[in-house]
């Protein structure tokens, strides 16, 4: 009786064993596929960072480029009275001219 226990804890033990050796094949398989894996996503993330980088750098010119648009209304605003002005000047010296040209 004593060798069917002997028989069932080869076998359990046999058992176990093929199970490990098929996990460290499977391992061995997958470990290459993981660096890969990794390596993929790091690229990633440093594309990402780089495409955040971009963003803000366009965000920082934006900026500025919206001040610039300010200023530069400011000053065609002021130009355009001056020509308003101008014109007011020109038509009180010579007033049938622009009654003829309107």
């Amino acid at each position: 009786m004593a060798w069917v226990f002997i028989c069932i804890a080869v076998g359990a033990a046999s058992f176990l064993v093929f199970i490990i050796i098929d996990y460290l094949k499977v391992s061995a398989g997958l470990k290459p596929k993981a660096d890969l894996a990794k390596a993929e996503i790091r690229e990633c993330e440093s594309k990402i960072e780089a495409e955040q980088n971009a963003t803000k750098d366009t965000k920082e010119q934006v900026v500025v480029l919206q001040k610039e648009i300010e200023a530069l209304e400011k000053e065609l605003a002021d130009l355009q009275k001056k020509v308003d002005e101008y014109r007011e000047r020109e038509k009180r010296r010579k007033p049938t001219k622009f009654k003829l040209e309107e």
